[in-house]
C-alpha cells in the first residue's frame, strides 16, 4: 500500500510539458502560472480570434443603443468566449525556466 501511494505522489509532481506550447507562463509567484502573450502564430490567432468574435458580437447585437437584452446576450458571448480562450491559454503554456 505505501509503495502505491508513493508512485502515486510522484506521477502528482511530475509536471506535463506542452510540445508546442502557444503563449508564454506569467512571470510572478502565481499558483497556475498560465500566460495571456502569444509566442507563436496558434497562439497570436487565438487571440485575434477572441478579439475579432467579440467585435463582431457587439455588431451584431447591436451595442451601441442601449436595450438591455442585447447587453445580456453579449455578455454570455464575452464570457463565454473569454472562459474558452482561458481553458486553451492554461494547457498550451510554456514552463519558463529562469
Amino acid at each position: 500500500m505505501n509503495f502505491g501511494l508513493k508512485i502515486i505522489r510522484m506521477a502528482r509532481k511530475i509536471k506535463k510539458s506542452v510540445k508546442n506550447p502557444w503563449f508564454r507562463k506569467r512571470d510572478g509567484n502565481l499558483k497556475d502560472g498560465w500566460g495571456f502573450i502569444p509566442i507563436n502564430f496558434k497562439g497570436w490567432i487565438a487571440l485575434l480570434l477572441l478579439v475579432g468574435l467579440n467585435v463582431f458580437a457587439a455588431q451584431y447585437f447591436s451595442l451601441n443603443e442601449f436595450i438591455f437584452n442585447n447587453w445580456l446576450k453579449f455578455g454570455v458571448v464575452f464570457f463565454l468566449s473569454f472562459a474558452v480562450f482561458v481553458i486553451a491559454a492554461k494547457r498550451k503554456t510554456k514552463d519558463v525556466k529562469r
